[in-house]
């Protein structure tokens, strides 16, 4: 017996050891290359931290903004978040490189934090996430785009009816039945299941997506809440699940009603021609079919991860849209020039008629495009992580494996290099002879590579859609001038206080 244990005992201590060695090779190899990088000075054990230290989420990205700019037209910057080391992208010629290489897929360890909440092609990596990815992709296909533009046009009418419920001169938050419309959007287009989520204001679920990540954001930029033992007993934490499990149980219910209006249609005689055009047709698959259909080879698949990896899509598909719909609203609202040309784009292309648009008529919105371009530039998602896990030459330096990469969009889409108006509302940034000027990957609202949005045309085409069936019959009043925004925590950079608006209706023009 003590033979034994001693050998245990000298195997786990040679093993430790050997660990030890390789760790520490590992990283001299990495402090080696991280040591050629630009950046601001360290402190011991704590790096950079102290740059950030109580700073609100607006201002640490005004900091990595700043720090960027000191190392403008250099090499990548370089960070040492205590052991930690993150280092800053924001070259054109750099997102190039890393986002042309398929091994450079892994999201940063953060995003483990939305993983309670949703974990498909948005949040997770590796060979789950292709896995994933290869299932979203198919919602996006060109054959079932013009069935989304029937639901969008549906739920834009919705839309404009409870609009027009209100006062002329009552200020509101137009974010939020924004957010219910698009949320019955992507039920309605990924799981074939109207919610009616615009009809029942009781219904929870909307806010309790919002509200969650913001939580979730928020325990990103407090460390100390990282570890779940700590997060778990505070409130936030406590009201964060709380939130979660709502979402869960609502999304869990959209399954089962799917599951139930297939079995129940595939029951019916009606020809197939009946449902041409319907989403509900069982022998038409969507989104949600694929989960279901994986979920039943793989078994012990439960409901819950089901509805874990349904919620990557929908928060995707609602949430962004409904936040670049209501910074929309709000530009239009305090640029009247700018109103003034997307109305009159609208009156010629409609003349007067109450049809719903078509797939045509999208293509011919251009001031509408430019538009919503320039409100991505501004914001969309700041900033995201990937995880190194081999080193990445680039044409001045290598980036080590193990390091996190910390994608600068922020800075990127306001770099004066590229952007005559950096920090302002510039829909001109998009006219054609100003694209052109611009290298590729200064633009970047859906990244590149195989990690882009599969949904970017679909979110267009939405956006697109819920503004013409506002602009066709409100005029938009905003008091909220541009130096006043204020933003807090969110997937993109969100305003604070809400976007508050007021719609005043219009008489339609016909064109002669």
């Amino acid at each position: 017996m003590g033979i034994v244990l001693e050998y245990l005992i000298i195997t786990t201590l040679i093993s430790l050891l050997a660990y030890f060695i390789n760790y520490k090779k590992k990283r001299r190899h990495m402090e080696m290359l991280a040591s050629e990088l630009p950046g601001p000075r360290c402190l011991p054990i704590i790096g950079n931290l102290f740059y950030f230290m109580g700073t609100s989420h607006t201002e640490f990205i005004e900091r990595i903004g700043e720090i960027g700019n000191a190392y403008r037209q250099q090499k990548p910057f370089r960070l040492w978040l205590g052991n930690e080391l993150v280092i800053g992208i924001n070259e054109p010629k750099d997102f190039e490189v890393l986002f042309s290489n398929p091994k450079i897929i892994d999201k940063g360890p953060l995003f483990s934090f939305f993983q309670d909440r949703s974990a498909g092609a948005f949040t997770t990596s590796g060979e789950v996430w292709r896995n994933y990815r290869r299932v979203a992709i198919k919602m996006f296909h060109s054959n079932l785009m013009e069935k989304y533009v029937v639901v969008f046009n549906e739920q834009g009418k919705e839309l404009t009816k409870y609009l027009s419920q209100k006062s002329p001169q009552e200020t509101f938050n137009v974010s939020a039945p924004l957010m219910r419309c698009t949320l019955d959007s992507i039920c309605r287009t990924a799981f074939g299941t109207n919610m009616e989520l615009q009809s029942n204001p009781d219904v929870t679920f909307p806010d309790d997506l919002t509200i969650s990540s913001e939580m979730i954001v928020e325990r990103i930029y407090k460390p100390w809440l990282h570890p779940d033992i700590v997060f778990n007993r505070t409130t936030l934490g406590r009201e964060t699940s709380k939130r979660v499990k709502r979402i869960h149980d609502f999304t869990i219910n959209v399954i089962k009603k799917r599951r139930t209006e297939i079995l129940k249609r595939s029951k019916m005689q009606d020809n197939e021609e009946d449902f041409e055009d319907d989403l509900r047709n069982p022998n038409l698959k969507l989104y949600i079919d694929y989960i279901m259909e994986a979920s039943e080879n793989k078994k012990g698949t439960s409901d819950l991860e089901c509805a874990k990896e349904a919620l990557d899509v929908i928060i995707g598909g609602a949430d962004t849209s409904a936040i670049t719909d209501s910074y929309i609203l709000v530009f239009l609202g305090m640029y009247k020039k700018w109103q003034d040309v997307v109305h009159k784009e609208i009156d010629e292309l409609f003349n007067g008629s109450d049809r719903d648009l078509t797939m045509a008529d999208l293509g011919r919105l251009e001031n509408l495009e430019m538009i919503i371009k320039e409100v991505l530039r501004l914001y969309t998602a700041p900033h995201t992580l990937r995880k190194l896990n081999e080193d990445v030459k680039l044409d001045d330096c290598t980036l080590p494996a193990g390091a996190s990469l910390y994608l600068c969009y922020y800075n990127v889409h306001r770099d004066p290099r590229f952007w005559t108006h950096p920090n302002d509302f510039h829909p001109e940034h998009f006219l054609p002879e100003n694209i052109s000027k611009r290298p590729k990957y200064s633009y970047i609202p859906f990244s590149y590579g195989p990690r882009s949005c599969p949904g970017s045309k679909y979110g267009i085409m939405s956006i697109k859609i819920m503004i013409c069936h506002i602009l066709r019959r409100f005029d938009v009043e905003c008091d909220l001038k541009f130096d006043e925004m204020k933003f807090k925590p969110g997937l993109m950079l969100e305003l604070e206080g809400g976007y508050p608006i007021r719609l005043i209706p219009r008489i339609q023009k016909t064109i002669t």
